[in-house]
């Protein structure tokens, strides 16, 4: 089927921009002016404002700039289409930007053949999308580029979970897909429990791996080695073949080895470990190709120590002498984090969370009852 597509202007990013700095301006919320003979680190971006007075911050290099909790966000969708415009992972997994009456939300596409495929199925591929992310307005830059990384994790989990398949009685079925009926699960819950179980016998494991694939790739046990705290060690092999898709598994000449420790050598808690280590492998998948503008935060070449060390200095306690800017900071995180509370409804869940609530005699923080009704 042709894809139809439709183009629409909706850039009103700066009008809500000086909406907002007008609204806000006798809080202390104003645009920043930075000193021009100072050299700084980046400047702001579509949807940011600083606020009034906030000081920059000289990091260890020499440089300066502004962090992200000294200022105000006003995220619309073209602020967000610039963000995700910076953002590179994979082209089978493409960034939609969309808004819709809820306001601006992500989208993932995820690009490949059908998991699910009939007798009179193609090979071709197919776009299908994921569930919606919403972005709310005073999002940080950073949570937005960390909520587009969320959402590639979970609809690439989407497909691993249905990649997984188990062959019995010349059937095949995904128990990890996403999409069984869980209130039928819920109803039948004493018939799905497993029944306590003796340890498998090395030839029953393989059989049991010889039921299963993952991406149409074969699974092979090459070394079963039980710890001295009785767990046991298992090395196996991930065998692509030539229906096999996943990038992690074919992009390297040898088959992919994962090492799983069972508490118990059986079956089920098998296919629960290979499970979690499938899952693994495409999260990991994700880190080493996720960027933003060139940089890839989530990879694990990422210096922890270094990235300990540049938080201590972005997040330095304003000077006593700075009253006046630490007077507009706390005014702006509490108009922001006022935007967060919900407003819950009169009824059952209503009162099911206040009474867990009491719970916490000591607790603070805001709950909105109703319009006139707050709790402390």
């Amino acid at each position: 089927m042709p894809i139809t597509v439709a183009f629409i202007d909706s850039a009103r990013c700066n009008y809500n921009m000086l909406t907002l700095q007008s609204t806000f301006i006798d809080r202390g919320i104003a645009v920043l002016q930075l000193p021009a003979s100072q050299p700084v680190l980046g400047e702001l971006q579509l949807g940011e404002s600083a606020i009034k007075h906030a000081p920059q911050i000289k990091l260890s290099n020499g440089q300066s700039c502004v962090p992200q909790h000294y200022l105000l966000y006003s995220h619309c969708r073209a602020s967000v289409e610039k963000i995700v415009l910076d953002i590179e992972y994979s082209d089978n997994y493409p960034i939609f930007v969309a808004k819709d009456k809820g306001g601006v939300y992500l989208q993932i596409g995820i690009i490949g053949v059908d998991n699910y495929p009939g007798k009179d199925s193609t090979l071709a591929s197919k776009l299908v999308y994921g569930r919606k992310w919403r972005v709310e307005q005073v999002l940080p830059t950073s949570e937005v580029i960390q909520t587009v990384f969320l959402a590639l994790k979970t609809a690439r989990e989407h497909e691993v979970r249905e990649r997984f398949s188990i062959c019995r009685d010349d059937k095949t079925t995904t128990p990890f897909n996403n999409h069984h009926d869980l209130p039928v699960l819920a109803r039948l819950a004493k018939l799905l429990k497993q029944m306590p179980a003796k340890n498998c016998r090395q030839t029953e494991l393989q059989d049991a791996l010889a039921q299963l694939r993952y991406d149409h790739a074969k699974l092979h046990l090459l070394e079963l080695q039980q710890r001295s705290n009785s767990s046991w060690l298992l090395d196996i092999s991930i065998v692509p073949t030539a229906a096999t898709q996943l990038v992690e598994l074919v992009q390297k000449n040898d088959p992919v080895i994962v090492s799983i420790l069972l508490p118990t050598l059986s079956a089920n808690q098998l296919y629960y470990q290979l499970m979690d280590s499938f899952i693994k492998l495409s999260e990991q998948h994700i880190e080493n190709n996720f960027s933003y503008r060139g940089f890839k935060r989530f990879c694990r070449d990422i210096d922890v120590l270094k990235i300990s060390d540049l938080s201590l200095q972005l997040r330095q306690k304003p000077a006593p002498t700075e009253q006046l800017f630490i007077k507009n900071f706390q005014q702006a995180n509490y108009s922001t984090d006022k935007t967060r509370v919900p407003s819950m409804a009169k009824g059952a869940l209503r009162d099911k969370i206040l009474r867990s609530l009491e719970k916490f005699p000591e607790l603070q923080g805001e709950i909105l009852i109703s319009r006139k009704d707050q709790v402390f």
